[in-house]
C-alpha cells in the first residue's frame, strides 16, 4: 500500500513529536538512505524490464545459432565419412 506525501508528513510530525526533530531526522534517513529521488518508479521498473527481455532475447538467438551450427558441424563429420564409405 503506498502512502501519499500528506500521510508522510503527518508520520514525521509525529515522529518529531515524539523522538525530537534530531532522532527522527536520523531514522528518515534509514528509511530513505539516499533520498525519495533514487527510488524506482513503476515506468522505470517497465524500462529495465524491456531492456533484460532485449538481453534475454539476444541471449537465447545466439545460444540457438550456435546450437544449429554445432549440430551441423557434428552431422557433417558423421555423415561425410559414412556417405563416402558406401560409396565405395
Amino acid at each position: 500500500m503506498a502512502i501519499d506525501e500528506i500521510e508522510r508528513t503527518e508520520m514525521v510530525q509525529k515522529l518529531i513529536d515524539t523522538l525530537g526533530e534530531k532522532p527522527a531526522a536520523t531514522l528518515m534517513k534509514c528509511v530513505y538512505p539516499d533520498g525519495t529521488d533514487f527510488l524506482a518508479t513503476k515506468d522505470d521498473l517497465a524500462a529495465s524490464e524491456e531492456r533484460m527481455r532485449g538481453y534475454v532475447d539476444a541471449a537465447l538467438v545466439r545460444q540457438t545459432r550456435m546450437l544449429m551450427v554445432t549440430m551441423a558441424g557434428f552431422m557433417l563429420t558423421i555423415w561425410v565419412p559414412l556417405t563416402i564409405s558406401a560409396l565405395t
